[in-house]
């Protein structure tokens, strides 16, 4: 084997992200990864490319004990990655790009950039890319920056080449190109370690594929000897979850968004109601466009096409000014980016989108505002020295808890939750689906995205898959297994005949 690890774990706060991992990469090989979000596979990247330390377990390269404590030590060995998010930086010029990392060579003091061309063409001439390296980053498309990341990769010794979803931005035919070129490396030795969701492009492409299942390893196949409904399989427990739903039937639809599409093409076509009292979990894989789905249908996302419809009123151009207005509240999937200011108090943030319920000409009523922001505290069991503590200084779980009390002060009928229970423990997780049914029970409408599949079939009323920018299969969650959801995710063969 090129690569081994034995026994590798990585825990997190007592909880293990990887658990006892054995893995085996052969010379010259391109091997699929699979699992589903939150499986694992982000976190062995990481230990393979020193973003993470190894403290449990051991790798092995060339069949001998190596530590990697940093990016660079991984370089040194050959690894190199490529992410989803590119990690260009935009404003430089495709040998700058090229260069990132390496040492610049120079010449009477200065630096060399025609010998730095010369270098970088002839990586490009080897790999068989043809790219204009005078256009910055910025300029390029999609694929192009793809084929520069390779470039780059490919500028050392490069025995290791890891892609984690490299065609999630890229048309059909520009993920036949890529396919290409990886074929091409794998004929000259180089080791692929390819990272997918797109189980079409498992079969097309991959000699062997793993898979993992919530931070285990489950099984590794010679890729022709599986198929995809044993691949789906392996990566669920087929647990039968009921979720804890309200009795009798739903009322009136609170919101509906008909055919919407976003600006930047994240959302293609996206289609859904919520009525009175329901939680809908709508689950997609990775790149799917749920959050952008709801940042559109919220107003923080610009729309190209579609309608929000709120209690069967047409909502023309969402803003988030708008929307808690109108009784609609959005909480972010990136807690501390989007839906808190770290700097300022508890107080502060949980008044945040109501503060003008507060003010009387202008002046806040701090008496009234304190009142408002002791009774959240309370109601929630939020922990904290006081509310004029920052909010950076509380633990994830109780800033969580901030968020909601700031959205709750807002009395919204229409909850869009993204990843609520993301980075948080257990209790505060069962904390959130509690007061989320409480409010299902009291009439409001909650539109809730998960990765993690289990928990979704636990909370949610109805579920809806997304895939690929649109709105797919809707279900009563009655008896809904798993498996059944994940093969519909999957079902993208038309896009595999296609390649």
């Amino acid at each position: 084997m090129l690569l081994q690890t034995e026994h590798v774990s990585k825990e997190f706060n007592g909880i293990y992200a990887l658990r006892d991992i054995n893995f085996g990469l052969r010379p010259g090989e391109i091997h699929g990864l699979v699992g589903e979000n939150g499986a694992g596979k982000s976190t062995l990247i990481k230990l393979l490319t020193g973003v993470y330390r190894l403290r449990e377990g051991r790798i092995l390269w060339d069949g001998k004990p190596v530590a990697i404590h940093a990016p660079e030590d991984s370089r040194r060995l050959g690894i190199h990655v490529i992410h989803q998010d590119r990690t260009l930086i935009l404003t430089f010029d495709g040998i700058e790009n090229a260069y990132l990392g390496l040492e610049y060579p120079t010449r009477m003091g200065r630096v060399d950039w025609a010998a730095m061309g010369r270098r970088v063409r002839g990586v490009m001439e080897q790999l068989g890319i043809d790219l204009d390296l005078k256009k910055t980053a910025a300029e390029l498309s999609p694929p192009q920056r793809t084929e520069l990341e390779i470039v780059r990769a490919m500028m050392g010794e490069c025995r290791l080449l890891i892609l984690d979803e490299p065609t999630a931005s890229l048309t059909d035919q520009e993920a036949q190109r890529l396919f290409g070129l990886l074929r091409d490396l794998r004929a000259k030795g180089t080791s692929i370690l390819y990272v997918t969701h797109r189980l079409e492009e498992i079969f097309l492409l991959t000699d062997r594929v793993t898979v993992f299942r919530n931070g285990a390893q489950v099984e590794t196949f010679a890729t022709a000897d599986v198929t995809r409904e044993q691949l789906i399989a392996s990566m669920t427990d087929n647990a039968q979850v009921r979720a804890a739903r309200r009795g009798g039937t739903f009322g009136p639809v609170l919101l509906e968004a008909r055919d919407i599409s976003s600006a930047d093409g994240a959302v293609k076509q996206g289609n859904l109601t919520v009525r009175a009292g329901e939680i809908l979990g709508l689950f997609g894989l990775g790149g799917s466009g749920r959050t952008e789905l709801l940042e559109c249908i919220f107003g923080c996302r610009p729309l190209a096409g579609g309608q929000v419809f709120l209690e069967g009123e047409a909502y023309a151009r969402p803003a988030p000014e708008s929307s808690l207005k109108r009784g609609m509240a959005l909480v972010p999937e990136d807690r501390r980016g989007k839906a808190m200011a770290g700097n300022l108090t508890v107080r502060e943030n949980v008044t945040l989108s109501s503060i003008d319920a507060f003010a009387r000409r202008g002046v806040v009523q701090g008496g009234r505002e304190a009142a408002a922001v002791d009774g959240q505290i309370g109601a929630l069991q939020i922990k904290l020295a006081g509310p004029k503590q920052r909010m950076i200084e509380l633990s994830g779980g109780n800033q969580q808890k901030v968020v909601f009390a700031r959205v709750l002060l807002t009395a919204p009928r229409v909850f869009l939750c993204d990843e609520p229970t993301q980075a948080v423990d257990v209790s505060t997780r069962s904390e959130i689906h509690r007061l989320l049914r409480q409010k299902a029970d009291e009439g409001a409408a909650v539109l809730y995205v998960s990765s993690d599949l289990k928990e979704l079939l636990e909370v949610a009323d109805t579920v809806q898959v997304m895939s690929r920018g649109r709105t797919l299969e809707r279900w009563d969650n009655e008896g809904l297994t798993q498996q059944q959801v994940l093969s519909c995710c999957y079902q993208e063969t038309e896009r595999g005949e296609a390649l």
